[in-house]
């Protein structure tokens, strides 16, 4: 199976082709040119290991919550290759993949994954994984600091306690579990990710490609 992985959410483009059991990578640094490097990118990689665009399966790109212009460019060029060649597209939430990074390395179920928004603003979501695999089971949610609201059965995984500790009062986390994450998300970890699930949609389906926002989706 071919599939392509593009993870634009952060400061670094990382691409992840899988040509049967054989992966290559590529990254780039974005900056403020994500618009301009993407499809060339795409380009290289695939033309430095001889495949064409129509001999892809799937494409998979995290859809966020994160960075509002990366996220956006790679739903674009995801829906125009899919829709175009009808190629299955499956955009994966962040926070899923950080509850998907943790579990496959301490196989605890019950996790709360924050990542930072905006300003004093964190996303958050909750997972049970034992009863509903890396699905959040609600909504996510957008909060502040002081906000939070913390339970000590549930393990919190973080790539900003730093930032939270200093804007909160600490005793408020005396008890807690609290997790940081090692590395964030990126094209080969979202590989991982839809290979575990066994992922493998026949067509291209348009809601499957949408970004992903606190509390909504936003339709490009």
């Amino acid at each position: 199976m071919n599939i392509l992985s593009i993870d634009s959410s952060g400061p670094m483009l990382s691409i992840e082709l899988k040509i049967n059991n054989e992966s290559y990578s590529y990254s780039d640094q974005q900056k403020s040119r994500a618009s301009q490097i993407i499809l060339s990118s795409i380009d290289k990689i695939m033309s430095d290991n001889n495949i064409e665009v129509t001999d892809l399966n799937m494409i998979v790109f995290n859809k966020g919550p994160a960075s509002f212009t990366g996220t956006r460019i790679a739903a674009s060029v995801c829906q125009a290759i899919g829709y175009t060649l009808n190629i299955p597209v499956i955009g994966v939430n962040a926070l899923s993949l950080m509850a998907f990074s943790y579990f496959s390395k301490e196989s605890f179920s019950r996790i709360s994954c924050i990542k930072k928004a905006y300003g004093d603003k964190y996303y958050i979501g909750e997972f049970d994984i034992e009863k509903s695999g890396y699905l959040p089971m609600k909504e996510l949610s957008l909060s502040s600091a002081s906000d939070l609201t913390f339970n000590p059965s549930v393990y919190y995984v973080s790539n900003c306690w730093d930032q939270i500790k200093s804007t909160i009062d600490k005793s408020i986390l005396d008890g807690i579990k609290t997790i940081d994450q090692e590395h964030d998300t990126n094209a080969k970890l979202l590989l991982e990710y839809i290979c575990s699930l066994g992922e493998n949609g026949s067509e291209f389906d348009l809601k499957m490609t949408f970004p992903d926002y606190a509390n909504h989706t936003i339709d490009i």
